[in-house]
């Protein structure tokens, strides 16, 4: 009886270490992810990039007149409004495939927007913003909407990796009680054995 015991106990120990190796693994994984996309983003963020980013935003808020081409505050409104969405609503899965379609979509054409507005800029501004390199679209419009769709991304790995780790602890947990009722129906087999044997 006690070496039956003994060896029952260790093989719970030896499936509960495999389940703590499994799920330790699981999460140095996601940290591996996470690392490399932090340092994917340090590398194109860079100092000089928001350096540059910086004195862009300068200047054009000089050269814009508030005042009067309010279309452009109105324009700030909806990607601030848009960045409060994907915030406020970054556990619903379904709204932010919604958001980061609709975003690309936008930040997709906005060379053609560019070109089409270079044309009709009279109808209502009070000058052209919209030269051929297109800067002040990448700087007021694609530069927001880019941000946002970071964000998305970020917040779709932290929700995968979630995910993985909430049905690797199911799958985990499924599987130690398999076990627990193996090793307790092996143990109850070999006790009636021994019961049987005992009556001969």
């Amino acid at each position: 009886n006690t070496h039956t015991h003994d060896q029952t106990n260790a093989q719970r120990r030896m499936n509960l270490t495999e389940i703590l190796e499994q799920h330790n693994a699981l999460l140095d994984l996601g940290r591996e992810h996470l690392e490399k996309l932090s340092s994917s983003f340090r590398e194109a963020f860079d100092k000089s990039a928001f350096e540059n980013a910086k004195q862009n935003w300068i200047g054009f808020y000089h050269a814009i007149d508030w005042k009067t081409d309010r279309w452009i505050s109105a324009v700030l409104v909806f990607h601030l409004v848009s960045l409060m969405c994907v915030v406020k609503w970054r556990h619903w899965e379904q709204f932010q495939v919604r958001m980061f379609v609709i975003l690309g979509a936008c930040s997709f054409g906005a060379e053609r927007m560019n070109g089409f507005l270079s044309k009709r800029w009279e109808m209502f501004s009070t000058q052209n913003y919209f030269d051929e390199r297109g800067a002040f679209v990448s700087v007021i419009w694609n530069a927001p909407l880019m941000v946002n769709l970071v964000i998305i991304l970020v917040n779709f790995l932290r929700l995968t990796v979630k995910e993985m780790v909430k049905m690797k602890k199911a799958q985990m947990k499924r599987r130690f009680r398999e076990s627990q009722k193996e090793s307790g129906v092996g143990a109850k087999k070999k006790k009636t054995k021994r019961e049987t044997k005992k009556k001969q």
